[in-house]
């Protein structure tokens, strides 16, 4: 298998568009369908969004998104880089889901990717896509529709000829 690894850095949401781009570019070079490039443009935005502001939007704190392609799929690692969080913002991302606060972004993140993986600290989401499968889905869906389409047309047929 090519191993294909990318890897952007943004900082703060004014330049959360390059994450946008980064994955339409990913999901054309692979050939990756409107419906699952949705659900991976979403999930990607919801976890920078929230690892934004966690690092409060600081100048010397950036987020590094990085694409790897692996067995399974594709993943996308979002990681906080920048000065060491304090310790009061060390366990934000736990503290705010216990609380229920960020329920909606970690429930579309979630309901989206295959995998979601969360860093002990918070620094960092892994989301993994399953997309090895799409190419069979397809094939068997094509076969079906192909099965149905001669035995109507073997029954229009025999119609005709009794």
């Amino acid at each position: 298998m090519k191993n294909d690894y990318r890897e952007i850095t943004i900082s703060g949401k004014k330049e959360v568009y390059k994450i946008e781009r980064f994955i339409e570019e990913i999901c054309d070079y692979h050939n990756i369908n409107n419906e699952y490039f949705g659900n991976i443009l979403l999930a990607s935005t919801e976890a920078a969004n929230i690892l934004i502001s966690i690092s409060g939007e600081e100048k010397e704190s950036s987020l590094i998104v990085t694409f790897q392609k692996t067995i399974k799929g594709f993943t996308f690692k979002l990681k906080f880089d920048g000065p060491d969080l304090s310790s009061e913002n060390e366990h934000f991302l736990e503290q705010e889901v216990r609380k229920h606060k960020l329920r909606r972004e970690i429930f579309i993140i979630k309901a989206l990717a295959d995998e979601v993986t969360i860093s002990v600290k918070g620094e960092s989401i892994t989301l993994t896509f399953y997309v090895s499968s799409m190419n069979y889905e397809k094939s068997l869906l094509r076969i079906n529709q192909l099965k149905d389409y001669w035995v109507k047309k073997s029954t229009a047929v025999k119609k005709d000829n009794e």
